[in-house]
C-alpha cells in the first residue's frame, strides 16, 4: 500500500497475489493492477504499530530547553510512557482527572525494526525501520522526575501515526531536516525543525540501547521543540473542546479533540 500524505489518498501497489508483503508464495502469483487512489478515512486508522516499549527523550531541542530556562544536557534524560497510553492518530483525548495542566508536545517518533541492545552506532542506525508522528501529551502539574511515568502515561496520551513511513521514503538524513508544527484550535503553537534537535535519531537509538533492549515496533519519541503550553507567558493548558493538530513534513498529521473526563 502507498500513501500520499499531501493528497490524503492511498492505493494498493499492484504487487503479486493478495498481499503487499513479498514472500516466495506471493512472488509466484500473477501481479495485480494498481488500484486508483482512494480517500483516506481517518476514522478507520489505528496506531500503525503496537510497541512493547515507548521511550521518551527530554530536553532534546535547544529552543525547548531555553524556553524552560534549563541548560541543554550533555546526555538527554530518558523516561518511559506506558504502552497502554497508546492511541489512534485521530480521536478523542479525555482530560485526566488527577491533573489540571494538560499540555502538548509534537515529536518525531523513531520506529525500531529489529532487536538491538548494546550495539554499535552503525547497528543503531540500521535498526531504524521508519518514523511516526508522536504527540507526547503531558500532565505538567505532575511532571516531576519521580512522577514522569504518571505525568506521561495516562489514557490516550500517546497517539501515534498516522502510518509508518519507512526509511526508504524518509531517510535518516532527511529526518534531520523535517518541519514540525502543532496547532491548537487553528492557532500555530509549535513551528520548528528537527535541525534544532540536540541528539539525532541514530545517536538516540545508540544511547537508549545501551541501557534498554529494543525490539521491532518499539518507539523512541525524540523530544519536543519549543512552543508547548508550559513555555508560554502566561502558561496555557488544554481544555475540553480544544482541537490539537500535529504534523511533520512528509509523515502526515494527527488530530485529537480534548473531552471532559469520562
Amino acid at each position: 500500500m502507498a500513501v500520499n500524505p499531501e493528497a490524503g489518498t492511498w492505493q494498493t501497489l499492484g504487487l503479486r497475489g493478495d498481499s503487499d508483503w513479498l514472500t516466495p508464495e506471493t512472488l509466484a502469483r500473477p501481479p495485480r493492477a494498481k488500484s486508483p487512489p482512494r480517500p483516506i478515512d481517518t476514522t478507520l486508522l489505528l496506531a500503525p504499530v503496537v510497541p512493547r516499549c515507548i521511550v521518551g527523550v527530554g530536553l532534546n531541542y535547544r529552543a525547548h530547553a531555553a524556553e524552560q530556562g534549563k541548560p541543554l544536557p550533555d546526555t538527554p534524560p530518558l523516561f518511559l510512557k506506558h504502552p497502554r497510553s497508546l492511541a489512534a492518530p485521530f480521536g478523542a483525548l479525555p482530560l485526566q482527572p488527577a491533573s489540571a495542566q494538560l499540555d502538548y508536545e509534537a515529536e518525531l517518533g523513531i520506529v525500531i525494526g529489529r532487536a538491538v541492545f548494546d550495539c554499535s552506532r552503525s547497528e543503531a542506525a540500521a535498526a531504524i525501520a521508519g518514523w511516526v508522528i508522536v504527540q507526547d501529551y503531558t500532565l505538567r502539574d505532575l511532571a516531576r522526575p519521580e512522577m514522569l511515568a504518571i505525568a506521561k502515561g495516562g489514557r490516550g496520551m500517546a497517539p501515534i501515526g498516522p502510518w509508518l513511513t519507512t526509511v526508504d521514503d524518509v531517510t535518516l538524513e532527511d529526518a534531520g531536516n523535517l518541519s514540525i508544527r502543532c496547532r491548537v484550535n487553528g492557532e500555530l503553537r509549535q513551528d520548528a525543525g528537527t535541525a534544532d534537535m540536540h541528539v539525532g535519531p541514530a545517536q538516540l537509538v545508540h544511547h537508549v540501547a545501551r541501557h534498554l533492549p529494543l525490539g521491532p515496533g518499539d518507539i523512541i519519541a525524540t523530544g519536543s521543540p519549543a512552543g508547548s503550553g508550559v513555555g508560554m507567558i502566561p502558561q496555557r493548558w488544554l481544555a475540553p473542546g480544544d482541537i490539537v493538530d500535529t504534523e511533520i513534513t512528509g509523515l502526515g498529521r494527527l488530530r485529537q479533540q480534548v473531552t471532559a473526563p469520562a
